[in-house]
């Protein structure tokens, strides 16, 4: 039972081996291989790939080949074995008289202590960052740059095979009949022996692998001895992979797992050395070395076309019928056929897991469909229609007798019990029971017609149709016009359709409105599939997968070529099982539905960098500064994806630079740095690298120097400027308090210059009433105008007092005015409530002038009885208005009468200057006629007077 299963996997794996073929990428001295001749393939620790050729060694970062000759420093170009050790070196292996390593791309080479000595290191080992060189009977272990030999080859009729690294077991030997091994110690001791005829009989490759692990391999079998256990392992191929015999068998440590190749297959060792993860390598490739890298990818070396990859993702693709061409791939009924051209109808065989022959047709093919309510499937090409029905297969006989041509149904479609069809030029309605045509609709350029909720729809070159009364009519949408060419329609659900263009993507719609899946703009949209909530669209450009969300679809993956199929020409897509289905030019390609594009992106590195043409290295990276400096840098990846976008990446250099700069070129530089510390970084995503460098400044640049410079400067500024400010502020406050002297002696002067007025108008009355032998009255009036003229007095000596003040001093005025005038004369005094009158202060003899004039310029002169009315209303804390109102004659029939200007007036404006001017008040003045148009026209004045804080 084992064996009749493991026959079967390798009949299985053999079908695929063909198919695999095709999802190789060869590289060979067309693409920058030095030779196509490959030995081997190792990689290192970064994750670089390395080729041992006949005519060089090969670094490989998945975009370029860098070839190491003898040109820089191999002593043969005829490489055939590499190591690469965890300490980041590439030891290469040749039959030459010297032999090293590479490291950061430098080539070290070391001859033996022997002057003269030929290696031939057939068996070399390694173990850890050891090499030990293994011919036939001679070992070699590098010691003070030079290869020294540690023990003598030969132990009486033992001879060695083997030098070991171990704490316990030094050597093995065997003897002349090469029938055993036998393990000895430090001592020489034998401690073990085993009987090896089979190995040792045949051509074999031994080496120590790791510091535990010994093995022998030959074409037939592989034994592992544990070095601490003493313990052996022997297994075969047979067994282990059901090949009898293989060449070139090698085991190799690679990635810290042990993997084992020869002609025919590579694959992995388990803990206990049995082979897994087997892939068998096609034979046409000719392949007699395999080799898996870190991410899962296998790459094969050839003896004579090079170098063949074939990526992790496209190892589980499967490919049938690949040298044809197949124009559709569909469910029928229970059946998954394809549309082979000029071969027919092919199903797909689950059981043997490939496509065979169903329906044989050597013309063009239409179509396949499945009636359900005939239950019967139909095969539509340009020269049958055949059906099938409870497993019998009729053909109709209904072709055109001249041209002997189905002429009449290229698609059908079943609806209201007849038979609808496209043919060249229209539709046809056909009896199902006779076949003949019952009547025929001409419509130019139907790709299909689509049964959808009992409506019939057509997809035309000019847009989609509805057939509806006999006559094809448009479906007008109301969000916009789809007057395109459609190639087929798709249900998405019991509601909305897929519309499939041609050059225009595709559309869903209820009928009403159409709205474009986002991303399939100008796509050709030859078919989908529609599995849940998941599109794939069959497009020229691979396939589309849209998943819905948010109660839309959006795109999230496209697959092509570089996901493995043949031709990203897809005509059709299907899902089964876990399984894409797609239909190409180029045969049919089956891959997993969970396919994902994959990134193989290892690492980002920084490949040169240079401060005016001088290397920046890990340790050397400080320079001297120097103007006009260039700074240059190379960015570099080790990505072996297939073909997929070209490499973006962030950088930035701080602390110039705080924002990430994202581009795709490898080369950027900066130019003239200042002296300081620098650092790149560079992020691409999963990989990150930094680099950092100093720029020392020079004696004049130093800090110090800077900031003895900058201090002395700031000291003779503060110096400099201290001198001319103070020398300002001096003239400054000079010329201040010359301006308010002077302003305070011209308020007094002005103040004076009001104080006779007053006094004569005074007087006057009081002479006045003494004329008119009015000794009381005369008495009275001069009673109160002592008192007033006492107060004024002890006023003038104040510049300014407080507004209860003011206004008692104009109450006792219009007092005495009032006994002047008598009953001619009347006043009203109105106070804000709000008004603190008692805090509140106001410029001295401000407002009387004012009222004074109010009194004689416009009460005086009326000829009825005058009334003068002060109002004191509050604006603010600081600020308050004072209305002076007359309703007396008003200032143009004083100036007509008068034919001068009222002084008073403009001693107020001087006054008003020098007040403002002082930036103690902030004091505004202005008049307006009170009656506009009666004859006495009165007069308002207001004064805005706030007090500066």
């Amino acid at each position: 039972m084992k064996y009749k299963k493991l026959y079967i996997a390798l009949l299985l794996i053999s079908i695929w081996s063909f198919s695999f073929s095709q999802q190789f990428t060869n590289y060979t001295t067309d693409d920058g291989l030095p030779s196509n001749h490959i030995y081997k393939i190792a990689q290192d620790q970064k994750g670089f790939l390395w080729f041992a050729t006949a005519k060089g060694l090969v670094k490989y970062n998945g975009n370029t080949f860098k070839v190491f000759t003898t040109k820089d420093g191999l002593a043969n170009n005829d490489v055939w074995g590499i190591f690469p050790t965890p300490d980041n070196k590439l030891w290469y292996l040749s039959k030459s008289s010297k032999l090293g390593y590479i490291e950061n791309d430098s080539v070290y080479g070391f001859e033996s202590e022997q002057k003269g000595e030929i290696f031939s290191p057939i068996f070399s080992s390694q173990v850890d960052n050891s090499i030990i060189l293994t011919g036939s009977n001679k070992f070699h272990i590098l010691k003070d740059e030079k290869w020294h030999n540690p023990t003598d080859s030969k132990t009486e009729d033992l001879i060695r095979v083997a030098y070991v690294k171990h704490a316990k077991v030094s050597s093995f030997t065997t003897n002349t009949a090469k029938d055993s091994i036998f393990i000895r110690d430090k001592n020489k001791t034998v401690i073990e022996g085993f009987e090896f005829k089979d190995v040792l009989e045949n051509k074999n490759v031994r080496g120590q692998i790791t510091d535990s692990l010994f093995y022998w391999v030959n074409n037939k079998e592989y034994a592992f001895l544990n070095l601490n256990t003493l313990k052996l392992y022997r297994r075969n191929f047979k067994n282990e992979i059901n090949i009898e015999t293989s060449k070139y068998v090698r085991i190799n440590l690679i990635n810290n797992r042990l993997q084992i190749s020869g002609s025919g297959f590579v694959g992995m060792l388990d803990t206990d050395f049995h082979i897994t993860n087997t892939y068998y390598i096609p034979k046409e490739l000719k392949a007699h070395f395999g080799f898996i890298d870190k991410v899962g990818s296998i790459w094969l070396s050839t003896f004579t076309n090079g170098i063949y990859h074939l990526p992790k993702e496209k190892q589980q693709v499967k490919y049938c019928l690949s040298t044809e061409t197949v124009s559709n791939i569909s469910y029928v009924n229970d059946k998954i056929i394809a549309n082979v051209f000029d071969k027919g109808f092919y199903k797909y065989d689950d059981t043997k897991k490939e496509f065979v022959q169903f329906i044989a047709e050597d013309d063009y093919i239409f179509d396949a469909s499945y009636i359900k309510a005939l239950d019967a499937e139909y095969y539509l090409s340009k020269s049958s229609v055949i059906i099938t029905k409870n497993n019998k297969i009729e053909k109709l006989d209904f072709l055109n007798n001249v041209n002997d041509i189905n002429d009449k149904i290229r698609q059908l479609v079943y609806h209201d019990d007849y038979f609808y069809t496209r043919f060249a030029f229209g539709m046809n309605k056909i009896n199902p029971n006779n076949y003949s045509i019952e009547t025929q609709y001409n419509q130019q350029g139907i790709n299909q017609i689509f049964l959808f909720n009992q409506k019939l729809l057509v997809a035309t070159s000019s847009g989609l149709k509805e057939f509806i009364d006999e006559e094809f009519q448009s479906i007008p949408f109301t969000n916009q016009d789809l007057n395109k060419s459609i190639l087929n329609l798709k249900a998405v659900s019991e509601d909305d359709i897929l519309i499939n263009t041609d050059g225009f993507g595709a559309y869903i719609s209820d009928l009403k409105t159409i709205k474009q899946l986002p991303g399939s703009e100008f796509q050709i949209v030859n078919n989908a599939f529609i599995e849940d909530n998941i599109i794939w669209l069959a497009t020229e450009s691979g396939i589309l997968k849209y998943t819905k969300s948010n109660g839309g679809f959006s795109l999230q993956l496209v697959i092509d070529k570089n996901n493995g199929l043949s031709s990203n020409s897809v005509s059709n897509v299907i899902v089964y099982k876990n399984q894409l289905m797609a239909s190409t030019d180029k045969g049919i390609v089956i891959l997993p539905k969970d396919v994902k594009n994959e990134t193989h992106l290892l690492d980002v590195y920084i490949d040169k960098a240079t401060y005016n043409k001088r290397d920046i290295l890990a340790d050397y990276s400080v320079f001297k500064y120097q103007k006009n400096n260039n700074l240059n840098f190379n960015i570099s990846h080790i990505d072996f994806s297939s073909g997929y976008d070209v490499f973006s990446y962030k950088y930035k250099l701080k602390p110039i630079q705080k924002d990430w700069v994202t581009t795709t070129t490898n080369n950027f530089s900066f130019n003239n740095l200042q002296p300081g510390k620098y650092t790149l970084h560079i992020d691409a995503g999963s990989a990150k690298k930094q680099l950092s460098f100093t720029i020392k400044p020079l004696w004049w640049q130093a800090i110090w120097v800077k900031g003895f410079m900058v201090l002395l400067s700031i000291f003779l500024i503060v110096l400099i400027s201290r001198f001319f400010v103070k020398r300002s502020q001096f003239k400054r406050n000079q010329q201040i308090y010359q301006d308010k002297r002077l302003s305070e002696l011209q308020l007094k002067a002005l103040r004076f210059q009001m104080n006779p007025h007053f006094v004569f108008n005074s007087l006057s009355a009081i002479q006045y009433y003494i004329g008119e032998n009015n000794f009381e009255a005369s008495e009275t009036y001069l009673v109160k105008f002592s008192k007033l003229i006492r107060q004024f007095f002890e006023l003038s000596k104040e510049n300014e007092i407080s507004l209860a003040t003011e206004i008692s001093v104009l109450n006792n005025y219009l007092e005495i005015e009032k006994l002047r005038f008598k009953e001619k004369l009347n006043f009203t005094i109105n106070i804000d409530e709000k008004l603190d009158k008692e805090s509140i202060t106001i410029p001295t003899m401000l407002l009387q002038p004012i009222v004074e004039n109010a009194v004689n310029h416009g009460v005086f002169n009326k000829m009825d009885n005058g009334l003068i009315t002060l109002n004191f209303v509050n604006i603010s804390p600081l600020a308050f208005k004072v209305e002076i109102i007359d309703d007396g004659v008003g200032f143009v029939n004083t100036k007509k009468r008068t034919h001068k200007e009222v002084k008073s007036s403009n001693v107020l404006k001087d006054r008003l200057h020098f007040l403002n001017s002082s930036e103690k008040w902030n004091i505004s003045y202005s008049k307006e006629e009170m009656y506009p148009d009666r004859e006495d026209k009165g007069n308002k004045s207001i004064f805005i007077i706030e007090k500066n804080k």
